[in-house]
């Protein structure tokens, strides 16, 4: 189940704001923000990302993206605390991998995120492949 704010379950956030100490509810919002912070309304009922993300792939809920300084630059722009952009990343980890392993790729996705690489999901509310945007 998703929220329409964000592709993540109630579970996911409250366990992973629990692990690393971070208040549900700015865990929950934040992830909202992020979320908004991507989402680009064309008119057109399409999703647009920023041409720094790449395209990892797309299911019934989300798109499943990944590049490097996401969570950097997203702390910055929304002034998240460390521990809330920290806790927001395990999150958007986890639905990454759960995902890939569904795909049967979870140990390629897994060790592509050890190098370094982060993860951003977002919820897929487009009927057409994503559009390239200018930021984040």
């Amino acid at each position: 189940m998703t929220d329409v704010q964000h592709p993540f379950s109630d579970d996911r956030i409250a366990a992973v704001a629990d692990e690393r100490g971070a208040d549900e509810t700015d865990l929950d919002r934040a992830l909202a923000d992020v979320q908004d912070a991507i989402s680009r309304d064309t008119g057109d009922d399409e999703y647009e990302y920023s041409s720094q993300h790449n395209y990892g792939w797309r299911d019934e809920e989300a798109y499943y993206l990944y590049g490097d300084g996401i969570w950097e630059t997203l702390r910055k722009e929304l002034s998240l605390s460390e521990t809330v952009v920290e806790a927001a990343r395990e999150v958007h980890r986890r639905e990454m991998v759960a995902s890939a392993e569904e795909r049967g790729e979870r140990a390629s996705v897994e060790e592509m995120l050890a190098d370094g690489t982060e993860p951003l999901v977002v919820v897929d509310t487009a009927s057409q492949p994503p559009l390239y945007g200018q930021d984040v």
